[in-house]
């Protein structure tokens, strides 16, 4: 017999699953259900998106006055264990809700195809509060009962859905939405005794009852225009009238004339009223809550909105805006770009123009709103071609410097400006020999703005020649006199000379008339607008004309 043939190895392709329970499972078959879900955990919300608190997107977004924003349960749970999260000063203060970041998240939701988001129950919010709080101010909240942290808080976060289930949240602070119709809300238990006395007095005035009930259901739109230039009248009469007729229930009544096509004819008169409102401190934080902000916007957005209705939206909105607590949520609500597009453009009317410019000072106070200004497309070359504008009057010049300062105040704003080439702007201004004093207080405080921590600065202040400038306002200025430290200072920086000085902005000085200047660029020799007004015996340093 012959040698064997040799034998053939039949080695398989597919290796058999073994028996350890180490070794990798097989890879699970293709599912489209579960790509989705990959692909949705593979892409993270943005940041923006996400309550800081909850750790989750946001369902009910609300803005504080501070600029930051979170969900509405977290901060009644935060109310209710007397916990202050970054960015709330104390328990009182207002909300806005976030329209605009809440359709974002929707939108995001639906193009990475995840779930809109539900709002959290009370319990989870409150066990997020709690995971945020301190461990020693966590474990001893946890041990109260239940019922005496209901008791002892009274939270102005509560929607309108939740504060009429549950009387813990209820509070005369409470936001009223824009949705919501007009009528007679009656008091809620656990209101307290001066919101009921307030509700009380407020509807005495039998003039509500006759235009709410024109406004809502009158047949003739001759009928609401008679109504609402009554009001407008009527708002000008006293203070005390005007405290009486600013309710709830009116001012969704001035709501739905700004808003409903068929009442543009009321327009000029429902803006008018409002501008009145204004004038008395105690509405003006009122009229923000009561949602009469976005109706303004659209008045001035529109372009079929009459002149002079334009022209009383940007007064009502300067208005408002002297209340430092109105201002990031008026910026939240869009009022900025219509602002913006009023003050820059010279078709509009001067006086238009004037409260526009006054209105974003004030707002341009609050630091959130000097980052939308900053990011505005074309915002910062606007404002300088304003400033620089020889065919400009010198009072909408001055506005637009005194927007630049506030703007020039933040980290972005000031990149957002050299970007703009403002030092150059700023520096032609000075160097022109019709100049006038005024407009070179503002030019330095926005020189000195700019070169506050900025080693770009240096470099485009001696290109534009800004040091020969400097000098000459240093010299001419006596001593003692703000613009002529804040020259100096200019130009130690640009020297890049140490300075242990005091800081000249609007942290370490006062505006003079008890106002919070937050960023702003004022002092004793660059006092704001309204101060130097005030000096010179006009009245058009605040909202104090009536229409």
């Amino acid at each position: 017999m012959g040698a064997g043939r040799p034998r053939r190895w039949k080695l398989p392709f597919h290796r058999s699953a073994p028996s350890s329970p180490s070794s990798p499972p097989e890879p699970e078959p293709h599912s489209p259900a579960r790509s989705a879900v990959v692909v949705a955990e593979e892409e993270a919300p943005p940041a923006e998106f996400v309550c800081s608190i909850l750790g989750a997107l946001m369902a009910d977004p609300v803005i504080l006055p501070s600029g930051q924003t979170y969900e509405r349960a977290c901060l009644q749970a935060c109310a209710e264990l007397a916990f202050l999260p970054p960015g709330m000063g104390s328990a009182s203060d207002a909300v806005i809700p976030n329209a605009a970041l809440k359709a974002a998240i929707g939108t995001w939701c639906a193009r990475s195809g995840r779930v809109v988001p539900a709002p959290p129950s009370a319990e989870a919010a409150r066990e997020a509060v709690l995971r945020a709080m301190p461990p020693d101010a966590a474990k001893s909240v946890r041990t109260r009962p239940r019922a005496a942290l209901a008791s002892s808080s009274n939270s102005p976060y509560s929607s309108p859905a939740s504060a009429a289930s549950t009387s813990s949240y209820t509070s005369s602070s409470e936001i009223i939405p824009a949705e919501d119709e007009v009528g007679v809300k009656p008091v809620k238990e656990g209101t307290n005794k001066d919101a009921v006395r307030e509700q009380v007095e407020m509807a005495v005035d039998p003039l509500e009852d006759v235009v709410v009930a024109k406004v809502m259901y009158a047949e003739e739109e001759e009928e609401v225009v008679l109504a609402v230039a009554g009001l407008r009248e009527a708002t000008r009469e006293s203070a005390e009238r005007r405290r009486a007729l600013c309710t709830p229930r009116m001012l969704a009544a001035l709501r739905r004339v700004l808003l409903i096509p068929r009442h543009a004819s009321a327009r000029v008169d429902a803006t008018a009223a409002l501008v009145n409102l204004t004038l008395e401190p105690a509405n003006k934080v009122r009229i923000v809550r009561a949602g009469a902000v976005p109706p303004l916007v659209e008045v001035l957005r529109s372009s079929t909105s009459p002149p002079e209705a334009r022209e009383h939206s940007a007064g009502a909105l300067f208005g408002l805006a002297l209340n430092e607590d109105n201002r990031a949520a008026i910026g939240v609500l869009g009022a900025v770009p219509p602002l913006l597009d009023l003050l820059t453009s010279p078709a509009h009317a001067a006086p238009a123009r004037r409260d526009a410019g006054m209105a974003l000072y004030h707002l341009s106070l609050a630091a959130v709103n000097q980052s939308k200004i900053a990011r505005f497309p074309g915002a910062p070359k606007a404002l300088l071609a304003v400033a620089s504008s020889a065919a400009e009057r010198a009072p909408i010049r001055r506005l637009a410097l005194m927007v630049v300062c506030n703007v020039a105040a933040c980290t972005e704003g000031r990149a957002a400006l050299m970007d703009a080439g403002a030092v150059a702007a700023v520096t032609a201004i000075l160097s022109n020999d019709t100049r006038s004093a005024e407009l070179d207080e503002w030019c330095v405080a926005a020189m000195y703005a700019m070169s506050r921590g900025s080693l770009r600065f240096r470099g485009l202040a001696r290109a534009a020649g800004a040091d020969a400038a400097l000098r000459r306002v240093a010299e001419e200025c006596a001593p003692g006199v703000v613009r002529r430290d804040m020259a100096r200072k200019t130009l130690r920086a640009m020297r890049n000379e140490a300075d242990d000085a005091a800081d000249l902005t609007g942290s370490s000085l006062e505006c003079g008339d008890g106002d919070d200047c937050a960023g702003s660029i004022v002092s004793d020799g660059l006092m704001s607008f309204r101060r130097r007004q005030r000096e010179l015996g006009s009245s058009s340093c605040g909202n104090t004309a009536e229409f």
